[in-house]
C-alpha cells in the first residue's frame, strides 16, 4: 500500500478535545496545550505511510483485529489499518500512564 487515508473516528476526536481542555483549563497553560495537540496530529499523519510497520497490539481481542498504537509525547494513538479500504483508522489517544487495558476494553474496534 502507497498511502493510507486517515479517518480520526469520533472517539478519537473526543480524547484530543479532552487532552487540549484538561491542559488548557485545568492546568492553565494553554499554549503547552496547542503543542501537544500539534504533535499529536503531526504523527497521526504519519500513520499515512507508515501504518502497518508497526505491530499490533499483542492481547486478544486488539491483535486480531489488527489494533496497533504509537507514541506522541505522554500519549498513546491507538489505529487499525484496513489495507481493503486504503484506510488508516486512528481509534483513540490516551495519557501513556493510564491503565491501557482499561481503555482498551472500551475501545471500539469497528470505526
Amino acid at each position: 500500500m502507497d498511502s493510507y487515508e486517515i479517518i480520526v473516528t469520533p472517539d478519537a476526536e473526543a480524547d484530543l478535545h479532552e487532552i487540549r481542555d484538561y491542559i488548557a483549563e485545568t492546568l492553565l497553560v494553554p499554549d503547552v496545550a496547542l503543542n501537544y495537540i500539534r504533535v499529536i496530529r503531526k504523527e497521526m499523519e504519519k500513520l499515512s505511510y507508515m501504518a502497518d510497520s508497526i505491530a499490533p497490539e499483542e492481547r486478544e481481542p486488539w491483535h486480531s483485529r489488527g489494533a496497533r498504537k504509537i507514541g506522541a509525547k505522554n500519549f498513546f494513538i491507538y489505529y487499525r489499518p484496513d489495507a481493503v479500504s486504503g484506510r488508516v483508522y486512528v481509534l483513540n489517544v490516551i495519557y501513556a500512564r493510564s491503565d491501557q487495558l482499561k481503555v482498551l476494553n472500551r475501545m471500539n474496534l469497528y470505526d
